[in-house]
C-alpha cells in the first residue's frame, strides 16, 4: 500500500481523486496567472484545509492553470482546473472511507483479506494525504491538527509509501508497527527529481531519451572555492584531474567523455542562466546558488548548440524564489587550515656536497667540494661561511587558514519572488611572509559572489526574470610566479651562498646572498625572489539574464513563447610593484682569537630601494539574443513536444589589440529545434537539429547542419511487467546517434579566419644577389590562406540503459562512440624547400575516435525514521585513437602517432641499466647521445627498434598509457541517524602514466647547478653499489644527454585512490554544525610527488589537504 503526502512523484493507475475534509474555510478565492496545476492545488489545500490524494501517475501537476475564483466552492475550482477524464470525491471527517469500484484488470499487491490492520501515529511535515497503491483508490484515514493521523491499512498491503512535494518519499513494511508512531520527511527542496534541464529547456526524467547526468547540488560541496574540484569521481561521464593547489588557481581541468580532438577546442560549453561562461566563472559559483546541475554528454543532448556543443555541455541553471508565507534564510560560516597533500624531499646540503662530488669521481674528474667544506656545514660552524639552506622551508610554511561564509534568503508573494545570495572566500597561501620584506607576498585570494534572481507576472500569461551574477576575484601575490618560486625552493642549491649576507650600519637595503655560477653570472636567489615585489590583481565577471515567458494557450493549448538576453562582462586589470634585490658574494672571511667571523663580500649589481610599477588589463564583453517557441500537449497516450530557437551572439574585446584580427567582434548565429513523442509512457522518440553559422570560414562553407535523433522504451511500463515492477521498478533502453560540429581553430588571434591570406608590407629579408648577401625590404607572405576549411564534426553514438530496483537502487549504463573528422591542424609534412616554413596552412585532415562506458549507481534506504543510508558510485571509461593526422612520411611504423592515444608518451624503450663494459661493447651504439660523457655501466640502456645498431631519435616511439587518465571513478556513503550525520567520498583514477623529466640533479639542459633530490641520493646507482635495477642511472655532474633522455626508466604508473571528502556533521533543530576534510589519504604506487599532479618534475605548487570546521543556520 502507498500512502502520498502530495504528489511527489505522483504514481500510476487508477484515475481516481481523493479529498479528506478538515474544518476550515471551504471557499477559494485566488487568482492563477500561468502557473503550474500543482501550484493551484497547494493553494486550495491552503484555503480549504482539504487534503489532497492523487492515484494516477498521468495527472500532469506542471501544466499551467489561468483561472480567477472569488468564494468559489471547492467543487466549482476542481471542475475548472482538473482534466474532465478524473473523477474524485469529498470525504467526510469520520474514520470511515468511502471505497471507489476497483478497476477491471489491475491487479493487487496480494490476496485480499478481511482484517484490516489500524496505524496510529504524527506526521512531521505539511498537512498529510495519502495514496493507495496498485489496486483500491481508498485510505481509511483520520488527520488531527498538528499532524496526528489515523490510518487503517488493507490486510492485503505490504508496504506504505509516505511522500510529498518538497520532501523525500519514504516507505515503510506494514510489519514495523513503531515506524508509524512518528514519521519524518526528509527536505528535498534542492532536488529536481522529475525534470531534468536540457539544451534550451527541460525534461521529465522519465521521458528523456539523451544521455544526460543530472548532478545533486549537494554533491559539487566542496572546501575548495572553485567548483570544479569537486567533478573528478561524481559526475559519470566526465574526466577530471586538478594540478595545483595555489589558492584562487586551484580549478579543476575536465573534459565531457575525455578527449577527443588534438585540435585546439577540447573544453565543453558552460552555460550560466541561459549565458555562456568560462571555466574561471564556473569555478566561482557557489553551489549553494545551483538549483540544477546538468551535463549534457551525447548528441540529442549537444546537437541543438551545434558549433559550440561537440565536447559536450554543462548547465548549470541557478535557484528561483517561491511564493511562501515565510522567508527562508541560511546562513554557513566555515573555518579551515591547509597544507600541502605531499611535498617532494630535498637533499640537504651536506648530502649535496657528498653526492656531487660522487658524481664528479664516477665520471673521471676530481670532487668539487672540499672535506674542510663538507666538515664545516656538518658542523656548523657558521651559516655564512658554510651555508645549509633550507629554501623551501625559508620560501613555505606548513599550513595556513581560510574562511569562507555564504547567506541566501528565499522567498515571495502573489506576483513575484526572489532568490537573493552573497558569498565572501577568503583564502590564504602557504608563502612564508619574508623577515627581508616590508610587505606580505604570500598569497591571499577574495571572493566577493552575489546571485540576485527575481521573478514576477506582468500580466495573466506574462512572467519576466531577471537573474544578475556578480564574481568580484581579489588575489594578492608575489611578483615572481608562485610555481617558480617552489622551484626554485626544490632546485636551489642549499650549500653555495646564504639567503642574506650581513649588511654595514650604513645599509638602507638587504643584502641578498649569490656566488659565481657555473658557466657564467650568478646563482639565482629564490629567497631574494620572494621579497622582491608583490602584485594585486583583480577580476570581474558580470552575467545579467533578462527572460520573458509568454503563455500562447489564446493561440492553441500547450503553447508558449521566450525571449532571452543575456550579457557578460569580463574585466582584468592588474598592477605590478617590484624593486631590485641588492645581490652580494661572500668574498673573504676572518675568524678571530674568540672564534668571531667577520665578512667581506662585494656587491654583484645595482640594485634599487624604490618600488617600480608595471599595469596590466584585458576582459572582454558578450551579448547574446534567444527568441524560442515551445509546444507541449497531451492526446490521451499521446505526449507530443516541440521547440525551435534562434539565437545570435556578439564579443568584443574590452582593450585595444595592436593585432587587427583581436579587435574585430566575435559574432556567432544559429537555429535549433528539437521534436519530441511519447506513447503511452513507453515508447519515446526525440529529433533535434542545430543550424549554425561561424565567421571563423569563407562564404560557402560558413553554416553547419548538424542532426540528431533518439529513441527509447521503457520497458517496465509495459503491461507484461506488472508482476515484478515492485522489485524492479524502472527499466528503460534508449539509442542515440547525431552529429554535432567545432569551429575553434586556435588560440592565436592571428589564425582566427583560416580561409584568409595575409600578405605583410615592408617587411626585411636577405638574399643573395651574385656573390653578395644583402637585406631587402618588401612584401612577404605571412599566413597562407585555405578556403576550403571548414567545420570540423563528430558522429556521436550513445546506447544506454537505465534500472532502478525496489525503489531504492538507481543504475544507469551507458556505452558511447565518437567519430571526429575534419580536426584542425596544421600541415607538418611539406619540406622546407616548399618554402612555407611557419606560413602552412590550417586545414581539416585530423581523426580521432573515442569510445568507452560511464556508468552511476546510487542507493537510498530508510531503515528506520532515524536512520538513513545513502550510498554512491559512478566510473568512467573513455579511450582515444588517433586515425588519422598529417605527420611526415617515416622509415618505420612505429613512429606514427596515428593509432596512439592523443596523450601519449613518445619516449625511448629503456632495456635497464649497463651492467659492465662488455655489455656496452656488445650493444647498439649509442654514441650519439654521448655528448658530454662517454657510456659507462649504470647509464641507460636503450632498445635499438630498427635494427640499424645505432640507438638514436628513430628509435623513439609511442607507449604506455596517456598522460591524462583513461579511468576516473569515485565512491561514497552519507548515513544519517538521528541528529548525526557523516558522509566520505573516495576519488581514483587509472590507465595513465607520470612521466617525469626535467628534474635530473645538479643541472639543466641549459645551465649547470641544481639542487639534488632525496629519493635519487638514495637510490641511484654507484660503484659501491652497481644495481643495474637502480631507480636512477649513474650520476653525473653536468647534464648528460644519454641519461636525461625521455624514456621508459622515467614513466611511472600514475593510478591511485584518494580519500576525496571526508564529514561528520550534527543538527539541532535550525543549527549544524560540521568538520570536514578533502585529499585526507592517497594510496598509489608513485611516491615522489602526488600522482594528481601527472607528469613533469613535481616543482609546481602542491595540492591541498583541508580540515574544516562548520556551522549551518536555517530559519
Amino acid at each position: 500500500m502507498h500512502v502520498n503526502l502530495l504528489f511527489k512523484k505522483i504514481a500510476a493507475l487508477i484515475p481516481c481523486l481523493l479529498l479528506t475534509v478538515a474544518l476550515n474555510a471551504q471557499t477559494v478565492t485566488k487568482a492563477f496567472r500561468s502557473v503550474p496545476l500543482k501550484t493551484v492545488l497547494e493553494e486550495v489545500e491552503r484555503q480549504t484545509g482539504y487534503s489532497i490524494l492523487f492515484e494516477n501517475e498521468d495527472v500532469d501537476v506542471s501544466r499551467p492553470v489561468t483561472a480567477t475564483f472569488k468564494d468559489a466552492t471547492l467543487q466549482t475550482v476542481l471542475d475548472t482546473v482538473l482534466d474532465k477524464s478524473l473523477r474524485y470525491t469529498v470525504k467526510g471527517g469520520g474514520e470511515t472511507g468511502h471505497h471507489l469500484p476497483p478497476l477491471a484488470g489491475l491487479r493487487p499487491d496480494g490476496p485480499e483479506r478481511g482484517d484490516d490492520r489500524r496505524r496510529n501515529g504524527h506526521l512531521l511535515g505539511r498537512q498529510p494525504a495519502h495514496r493507495r497503491s496498485q489496486h483500491l483508490c481508498l485510505a481509511h484515514e483520520r488527520r488531527h491538527a498538528g499532524g496526528n493521523y489515523k490510518l487503517t491499512v488493507p490486510a492485503s498491503a505490504k508496504t506504505v509509501t509516505v511522500s510529498f512535494l518538497g520532501y523525500d518519499t519514504k516507505k515503510i513494511s506494514v510489519r514495523d508497527i513503531h515506524l508509524f508512531k512518528l514519521i519524518t520527511l526528509a527536505d528535498a527542496s534542492n532536488k529536481l527529481e522529475d525534470v531534468v534541464v536540457v539544451g534550451f529547456g527541460v525534461q521529465k526524467k522519465e521521458s528523456l531519451v539523451g544521455a544526460v547526468q543530472s548532478v545533486k547540488p549537494s554533491d559539487l560541496q566542496t572546501s575548495s572555492s572553485n567548483l570544479s574540484t569537486s567533478f573528478s569521481g561524481k559526475i559519470a561521464g566526465v574526466i577530471a584531474v586538478q594540478k595545483s593547489g595555489e589558492p584562487g588557481a586551484d580549478g579543476a581541468n575536465f573534459w565531457i567523455r575525455g578527449i577527443s580532438t588534438f585540435g585546439s577546442g577540447q573544453s565543453p560549453l558552460l552555460i550560466l542562466d541561459g549565458v555562456e561562461i568560462t571555466n574561471q566563472m564556473l569555478n566561482n559559483i557557489p553551489p549553494e546558488t545551483i538549483e540544477s546541475f546538468s551535463v549534457l554528454k551525447d548528441a540529442t543532448a549537444t546537437a541543438l548548440y551545434g558549433s559550440r556543443g561537440a565536447n559536450g555541455v554543462m548547465i548549470i541553471t541557478t535557484k528561483n524564489g517561491r511564493d511562501s508565507e515565510k522567508m527562508t534564510i541560511n546562513l554557513r560560516a566555515e573555518f579551515g587550515a591547509s597544507a600541502p597533500t605531499r611535498v617532494p624531499k630535498v637533499a640537504d646540503g651536506i648530502t649535496y656536497m657528498e653526492t656531487f662530488n660522487e658524481a664528479r669521481t664516477t665520471r673521471g674528474e676530481k670532487p668539487y667540494y672540499s672535506n674542510e667544506k663538507i666538515m664545516g656545514t656538518k658542523l656548523g660552524l657558521d651559516p655564512y661561511v658554510y651555508p645549509n639552506v633550507d629554501w623551501y622551508d625559508m620560501l613555505f610554511k606548513d599550513c595556513t587558514f581560510n574562511q569562507n561564509f555564504n547567506f541566501n534568503m528565499t522567498g515571495g508573494a502573489k506576483k513575484i519572488d526572489y532568490f537573493l545570495n552573497a558569498s565572501v572566500y577568503n583564502e590564504n597561501g602557504i608563502m612564508r611572509k619574508p623577515e627581508a620584506s616590508k610587505f606580505d607576498t604570500n598569497i591571499n585570494a577574495q571572493k566577493y559572489l552575489f546571485q540576485a534572481n527575481v521573478s514576477a507576472d506582468a500580466t495573466k500569461t506574462t512572467r519576466v526574470s531577471l537573474k544578475m551574477n556578480t564574481q568580484l576575484h581579489y588575489r594578492h601575490a608575489p611578483i615572481q610566479s608562485v610555481s617558480d618560486l617552489f622551484a626554485y625552493a626544490m632546485t636551489g642549491m642549499p650549500c653555495e651562498f646564504p639567503a642574506t649576507l650581513p649588511g654595514e650600519e650604513s645599509d638602507t637595503f638587504v643584502r641578498f646572498g649569490t656566488n659565481n655560477a657555473w658557466n657564467s653570472g650568478f646563482f639565482t636567489n629564490p629567497y631574494a625572489q620572494l621579497c622582491r615585489g608583490y602584485g594585486d590583481q583583480f577580476r570581474g565577471h558580470f552575467t545579467s539574464t533578462l527572460t520573458v515567458n509568454q503563455n500562447l494557450d489564446f493561440i492553441t493549448k500547450g503553447l508558449s513563447a521566450t525571449g532571452m538576453a543575456t550579457f557578460y562582462n569580463r574585466v582584468y586589470s592588474a598592477v605590478y610593484r617590484s624593486f631590485t634585490p641588492f645581490m652580494y658574494q661572500l668574498t673573504d672571511y676572518n675568524i678571530d682569537e674568540a672564534g668571531n667571523y667577520s665578512y667581506t663580500s662585494n656587491s654583484t649589481n645595482t640594485g634599487t630601494t624604490y618600488l617600480g610599477t608595471t599595469r596590466g588589463k584585458d576582459g572582454y564583453r558578450e551579448l547574446a539574443f534567444q527568441a524560442k517557441i515551445d509546444y507541449a500537449r497531451t492526446f490521451g497516450k499521446h505526449d507530443v513536444g516541440a521547440t525551435i530557437v534562434y539565437m545570435q551572439k556578439e564579443r568584443n574585446m574590452n582593450i585595444s589589440d595592436e593585432q587587427e584580427y583581436a579587435a574585430l567582434p566575435y559574432r556567432q548565429q544559429g537555429l535549433a529545434g528539437r521534436v519530441t513523442y511519447g506513447f503511452d509512457k513507453r515508447y519515446l522518440f526525440e529529433a533535434n537539429f542545430g543550424y549554425n553559422g561561424s565567421e571563423n570560414f569563407a562564404a560557402g562553407k560558413r553554416f553547419g547542419f548538424f542532426p540528431s535523433v533518439a529513441v527509447g522504451w521503457v520497458i517496465s511500463n509495459e503491461p507484461f511487467w506488472k508482476g515484478i515492477k515492485d522489485k524492479v521498478n524502472l527499466f528503460k533502453v534508449r539509442a542515440s546517434y547525431g552529429l554535432v560540429g567545432n569551429d575553434v581553430i586556435s588560440k592565436d588571434y592571428a589564425d582566427r579566419f583560416p580561409y584568409l591570406t595575409t600578405v605583410d608590407m615592408g617587411q626585411g629579408y636577405d638574399v643573395y644577389i651574385g656573390n653578395n648577401f644583402e637585406r631587402k625590404y618588401g612584401p612577404i607572405l605571412s599566413v597562407y590562406g585555405n578556403p576550403n576549411a571548414t567545420w570540423e564534426e563528430s558522429r556521436k553514438l550513445d546506447i544506454g540503459v537505465e534500472i532502478g530496483l525496489f525503489d531504492s537502487l538507481n543504475i544507469i549504463f551507458d556505452w558511447f562512440k565518437e567519430k571526429r573528422s575534419g580536426i584542425f591542424m596544421q600541415r607538418t609534412s611539406l619540406p622546407s624547400t616548399f618554402g612555407m616554413s611557419g606560413i602552412t596552412p590550417w586545414a581539416n585532415i585530423g581523426k580521432v575516435d573515442n569510445s568507452g562506458v560511464d556508468i552511476s549507481v546510487d542507493y537510498n534506504k530508510a531503515f528506520s525514521k532515524d536512520l538513513i543510508l545513502s550510498l554512491r558510485g559512478t566510473f568512467t571509461y573513455a579511450h582515444n585513437e588517433i586515425v588519422e593526422m598529417d605527420e611526415p612520411k617515416y622509415k618505420w611504423a612505429y613512429q606514427y602517432k596515428a593509432g596512439h592515444p592523443i596523450n601519449s608518451i613518445q619516449c625511448l624503450i629503456a632495456e635497464g641499466l649497463f651492467r659492465d663494459e662488455e655489455e656496452i661493447a656488445s650493444s647498439p651504439s649509442q654514441d650519439i647521445y654521448a655528448t658530454t660523457y662517454p657510456i659507462r655501466p649504470g647509464d641507460v640502456k636503450y632498445r635499438d627498434l630498427n635494427d640499424d645498431k645505432i640507438i638514436d631519435d628513430n628509435d623513439m616511439c609511442w607507449t604506455g598509457n596517456p598522460t591524462v587518465p583513461e579511468i576516473i571513478y569515485g565512491f561514497g556513503f552519507s548515513l544519517k541517524y538521528k541528529g548525526f550525520d557523516c558522509s566520505a567520498f573516495f576519488q581514483g583514477q587509472g590507465k595513465v602514466s607520470i612521466l617525469m623529466y626535467n628534474y635530473h640533479p645538479f643541472a639543466t639542459a641549459a645551465t649547470p647547478g641544481s639542487g639534488l633530490m632525496q629519493w635519487i641520493a638514495d637510490e641511484h646507482w654507484s660503484e659501491d653499489d652497481p644495481n643495474p635495477k637502480a631507480l636512477y642511472p649513474r650520476l653525473s655532474p653536468l647534464w648528460n644527454n644519454n641519461n636525461t633522455k625521455a624514456s621508459t626508466l622515467y614513466v611511472r604508473n600514475g593510478k591511485m585512490l584518494r580519500l576525496k571528502t571526508a564529514e561528520i556533521g550534527y543538527t539541532y533543530k535550525k543549527m549544524r554544525v560540521y568538520v570536514s576534510g578533502t585529499n585526507l589519504l592517497t594510496f598509489a604506487p608513485f611516491k615522489y610527488w602526488d600522482p594528481e599532479k601527472g607528469s613533469g618534475n613535481g616543482l609546481g605548487y602542491p595540492l591541498q589537504r583541508t580540515y574544516n570546521l562548520g556551522f549551518q543556520f536555517n530559519f
